[in-house]
């Protein structure tokens, strides 16, 4: 007699997502709207002092970030996937 309706999860998705770089609203960021985040990353990011570099984090799969308004940020995409962004209040 066969099993019904026996659920398993998906595999696990290897790898990370997104990189993400963060300033406060009180700090000035080092970003050009006009240069795209691997850009940045490879020209400017490694002069930056340390005191002057972003917060970061890696999100990975099935991760959510919040960050409090007005907060520059910064995404790099390090794999295939979909981002979904909204603005509260």
């Amino acid at each position: 007699m066969g099993v019904c309706c026996v659920l398993s999860p998906p595999p696990p998705t290897p790898g990370v997502f997104q990189r993400w770089f963060l300033y406060p609203p009180d700090k000035t960021p080092h970003f050009h709207p006009n240069e795209t985040t691997l850009a940045w990353l490879h020209r400017t990011y490694p002069a930056l002092p340390p005191a002057e570099r972003p917060l970061e984090c890696t999100l990975r799969p099935g991760e959510v970030l919040y960050f409090p308004d007005r907060w520059w940020h910064a995404t790099l995409n390090l794999d295939t996937s979909v981002f979904i962004s909204t603005f509260l209040g």
